[in-house]
């Protein structure tokens, strides 16, 4: 009896141990994808500022070549991606779908922290009445 007994605590201590260690390394991880997230904010802002280039893009394995992108361009965020949004649609000289806007600007070095970049075209052209106007579904036009 005793033996038994003494199994079934050690069981019971074995899953408090180890509900304990995931509880602790879940907090750890949500402290640490806070901290990646300060740093990721910080990095965006100096490559904002023209303070840090971005890193520089990985060689393509393959058949064929990496494609070049500009020299003039990085990788940019939040209204940055307005203002190459209201370039592109200077130099095309006519309404722009969405999905060709972002392709245009994600071609120039822009990229976007979401899964789906034209999200985020998307947002910034809604956001920003002033610059743009609807002029069929998914088609936007600058309104100056």
């Amino acid at each position: 009896m005793d033996e038994r007994v003494n199994r079934i605590t050690a069981e019971i201590a074995a899953v408090v141990e180890r509900n304990l260690r995931q509880e602790l390394l879940r907090e750890r991880e949500a402290m640490l994808r806070k901290e990646l997230e300060t740093v990721r904010y910080e990095l965006g802002r100096l490559r904002a500022a023209g303070r840090i280039r971005p890193p520089a893009p990985r060689p393509v394995t393959g058949g064929s070549r990496p494609t070049q992108r500009p020299v003039e361009s990085r990788p940019m965020r939040s209204d940055s991606a307005r203002a190459l949004i209201i370039q592109t649609l200077r130099r095309a000289g006519r309404p722009m779908t969405i999905k060709e806007l972002t392709k245009a600007i994600s071609g120039r070095g822009w990229r976007s922290d979401r899964k789906d970049p034209s999200k985020s075209v998307d947002v910034a052209l809604r956001h920003n009445p002033q610059d743009f106007r609807l002029t069929a579904p998914s088609t936007f036009a600058l309104n100056r």
